[in-house]
């Protein structure tokens, strides 16, 4: 499914306004604790004000803020030009201001989960930068690793599958990191799992900011 024009035109407002790193965190905060994905322009438009404004809210000065919730808001209505592209910049080979340096290729994310709204939050907060795809049933995960090949294995514990085990590590390259996003029964056993099937593994409690995770798929680029 192609992107939403909406999501991209907020995404290059928010890295305008704010180095990267920070713009993909407020987006992914925004975007989390959004009841239902926004799917038409107005939607947007509400969550300009909304879920984009409060995520905005605890990163910035209030004034800052909620200039840059109107600027979003305004772009989307029409009322303001919006800014170039970031994500199309980096595919021209342009590099644009406040950017992280520009990696050779999209981190490739496989999310474990019952649901796809991480992999979608994922892929709103970060655009280009990442490729993510999600697999709901536990004996598919090997297939999709093998054809997949991704650089780090989410495990979302927020939308768990049925039969999680270690075996969910089953194929990944040496190089590749299972991530367990998320503090439910089991997490630190799992993790203890797979470092003794000689897997690189890190939990990461979100209540402690989503920073971490957006480091270690960053990281990952191809």
């Amino acid at each position: 499914m192609a992107e939403a024009r909406e999501l991209k035109e907020i995404r290059a407002v928010l890295r305008t306004e704010m180095e990267e790193k920070d713009a993909s965190a407020v987006l992914f905060v925004g975007l989390d604790r959004t009841e239902t994905f926004p799917s038409s322009e107005d939607e947007w438009v509400a969550f300009t004000q909304t879920g984009l404004k409060q995520a905005l809210g605890e990163h910035l000065d209030e004034d800052t803020a909620v200039r840059i919730a109107a600027l979003a808001r305004s772009v989307l209505t029409g009322e303001s030009t919006p800014p170039p592209d970031p994500d199309a910049l980096l595919d021209s080979g342009d590099k644009p201001t406040r950017q992280l340096p520009r990696l050779d290729g999209p981190s490739k994310v496989l999310v474990v989960a019952s649901g796809s709204r991480l992999a979608r939050v994922l892929k709103g907060a970060l655009g280009s930068r990442v490729v993510p795809m999600a697999v709901g049933d536990i004996s598919r995960v090997a297939a999709f690793v093998d054809e997949f090949e991704p650089g780090v294995l989410v495990v979302d514990l927020t939308e768990p599958v049925r039969g999680l085990g270690p075996g969910v590590a089953k194929g990944l390259g040496d190089h590749a990191l299972v991530v367990v996003w998320g503090t439910a029964q089991g997490a630190k056993r799992l993790v203890e799992q797979l470092a003794e099937s000689g897997t690189r593994a890190v939990q990461l409690d979100r209540r402690e900011g989503v920073a971490p995770l957006l480091d270690l798929v960053h990281g990952a680029a191809l």
